[in-house]
């Protein structure tokens, strides 16, 4: 008898314990989405991602519930993070053929298409989510980026126009509305818009550089130095910063202050083609031909197509 009720208890046991174990499994798509939305960091709480974790756990979930809106969006979004732009676009498709006028999925594929260098079928999907929604700026600005990237920089200055005007408080709205009038030659708007931008945010590193390149063009060189110079006070680490007042320099004939700041942006990236390529420039200038030579072919050994290099570099090959 006592050894009947033992071998009952076992078997009840293990009936419990596989129960359990099985109801800890059957997670639903629910909650397999909400645990992938974790690691995909939906909503930036966290410090990092882990997509393809995340991937993991929406498939699951789409395994469970195939037509899930939010898993086959997130999945979509995942593979968007990770660069594999085939299954993004894909599950994003699928997302919207679920729900046809979800902003967050056609904002999705409108990046992952832009990504695909689509530009025609980014407009069209960003356009679409900016007459559903007009009044999200950022929907604007990325219809204002696919469009200027598209050379149509008057509809991605309406765009831009749009987005400044929905919310004036955000720097970068102004900064690309200053960079598309800047591309579009109207250089004083552009300055409008980078000094709005500084206004905005005083500290904000790439307004201050904008704008200092901005004055540079239009040879306001006092300026264009003081905004060069706060530019490296909020980022001492920046390179192009450095190229750009060592250029301001090198206009002013300024050589030798060209060459010591060029240096500068030379030590901060040593990689970058374009550092050694103007330090090439400001040794040419002062007429120091064998080591302009020698940043020239620096230069040509990191970027061999940067045709500018090329053309300097033969020039002087064989008269150094």
């Amino acid at each position: 008898m006592k050894f009947r009720k033992a071998k009952l208890l076992a078997i009840m046991t293990a009936i419990i314990l596989f129960a359990g174990a099985t109801l800890v499994k059957a997670q639903t798509a629910e909650e397999l989405v909400a645990e992938g939305n974790k690691y995909l960091n939906v909503g930036n709480l966290y410090d990092s991602a882990q997509p393809q974790k995340a991937i993991e756990l929406y498939e699951k979930a789409l395994k469970v519930e195939p037509q899930h809106p939010e898993a086959t969006l997130r999945l979509g979004q995942a593979h968007l993070e990770i660069g594999d732009l085939n299954n993004a676009i894909k599950r994003l498709e699928q997302a919207l053929k679920i729900k046809p006028e979800w902003i967050e999925a056609l904002n999705s594929l409108g990046l992952a298409y832009k990504k695909a260098k689509n530009c025609d079928k980014a407009a069209e999907l960003f356009g679409l989510a900016c007459d559903y929604q007009p009044n999200d700026p950022a929907l604007w600005v990325n219809l204002g980026d696919v469009l200027a990237d598209k050379g149509l920089y008057e509809p991605a200055i309406d765009a831009y126009q749009k987005a400044a005007l929905l919310d004036g408080k955000i720097p970068v709205f102004q900064m690309r509305l200053g960079q598309a009038l800047e591309a579009y030659g109207n250089l004083d708007k552009a300055i409008e818009c980078y000094e709005k931008a500084v206004a905005i945010q005083d500290n904000h590193v790439y307004a201050n550089f904008y704008l200092a390149n901005a004055y540079h063009q239009k040879g306001i060189y006092d300026k264009a130095e003081e905004c060069y110079k706060k530019a490296l006070a909020i980022n001492k680490n920046y390179a192009n910063a450095y190229i750009g007042l060592g250029r301001l320099y090198l206009d002013q004939n300024l050589n030798e202050l060209a060459i010591q700041t060029l240096k500068i942006a030379v030590e901060k990236n040593k990689t970058y083609p374009i550092s050694h390529y103007w330090l090439g420039m400001a040794y040419k200038a002062s007429g120091d031909k064998r080591t302009a030579f020698e940043c020239f072919r620096t230069t040509l050994h990191l970027w061999p197509e940067y045709e500018p290099a090329q053309k300097e570099y033969k020039a002087l090959k064989g008269k150094v």
